[in-house]
């Protein structure tokens, strides 16, 4: 089946977490944070499964205002969030993690991801970005004890963006309220890059107040996933199947519809503080009846702390 990893096994044939032992979990958690850590370095890891970070450093308050080319700083984040979508359990998420931010004319490292920019017209916007998001280990979800873990999972693809803003008021920035159509080829940094399979998710956001140091967001998307993204989540394989996780083989279709709010707020130049929360729901998905999808509805909330520690004094583009 789809999901095949660079040493050979697809995802659902990896051995089980219970038989590697303490000290294999022990590398396993090392091996995680590392990944992590890494990937953080360029690009802020959503939580859960989002593609795109709510807590990400953000530019400071002002339209068109220059900042610098180069900001290096560090944040940390704690966040309760549901161990994948439509799971009946939540996990909690803790990091401290070096961030860093290149605001050039072409390439762009900001928080939601490393990205080239094609194309930006005041009203379209195309580039190729990344971003990341944290894994589930098997051993710490009811659901799937003795299976494979949920890695750490990297995207990588184009996304186009349609900028609306100055339709609603014509003072208004236009990047402030747009659609954006992401497709993201999904790797797993736990296990190699392995390929899981690819993502399209369709997302409105919109800003619905922006002070001179508080900004407030909104979004809903809803998230559809090749048929061995949806195996990660969803799929049995039979040498997992037990009574009461019966075998089951995923299929590709619509994971989940996500609603989600953001309150940044700027303590000082070199501080800023945010605060998410999400709902989203499963029904609807193309693996309802799936044994690990046990709730339809879940909610989670974070929050994180960003200091940037140095920025350089040539400015970057806008």
């Amino acid at each position: 089946m789809s999901g095949q990893r660079l040493d050979g096994l697809p995802t659902h044939l990896r051995p089980p977490a219970a038989a590697r032992g303490h000290s294999s979990h022990r590398a396993a958690v090392r091996r995680r944070t590392a990944a992590l850590a890494a990937i953080a370095a360029i690009t802020m890891p959503a939580v859960a499964r989002d593609a795109e970070s709510p807590a990400a450093p953000e530019t400071r308050a002002g339209r068109n205002t220059p900042l610098p080319l180069w900001e290096v700083g560090a944040y940390s984040i704690g966040a309760w969030q549901p161990a994948y979508p439509g799971s009946e359990q939540n996990l909690t998420r803790s990091q401290l993690l070096p961030y860093a931010i290149y605001r050039g004319s072409m390439l762009r490292v900001e928080g939601g991801g490393i990205g080239v920019r094609a194309l930006r017209t005041p009203r379209f916007e195309w580039d190729v970005s990344a971003s990341g998001s944290f894994g589930s280990p098997s051993n710490e979800v009811r659901a799937r004890q003795g299976m494979a873990d949920i890695g750490t999972l990297v995207q990588l693809g184009p996304a186009l963006r349609v900028n609306l803003g100055d339709l609603i008021d014509p003072n208004r920035d236009p990047r402030q309220t747009r659609l954006e159509f992401p497709v993201r080829a999904v790797f797993d940094a736990y296990h190699g890059l392995g390929y899981e399979g690819w993502t399209i998710e369709p997302r409105f956001s919109h800003t619905a107040w922006q002070g001179a140091s508080t900004s407030a967001v909104v979004s809903a998307s809803m998230l559809f996933g090749s048929r061995s993204i949806n195996d990660l989540f969803y799929g049995v394989a039979p040498a997992y199947a037990t009574p009461e996780r019966p075998a089951y083989e995923a299929r590709a279709g619509m994971i989940g519809t996500v609603l989600t709010g953001y309150v940044r707020h700027r303590i000082s130049p070199t501080l800023q503080l945010s605060f998410f929360a999400n709902v989203s729901t499963v029904r609807g998905s193309a693996n309802h009846a799936s044994p690990l999808l046990l709730q339809d509805e879940n909610a989670g909330f974070g929050l994180a702390l960003s200091w940037a520690i140095w920025s350089s004094e040539t400015l970057g583009t806008e």
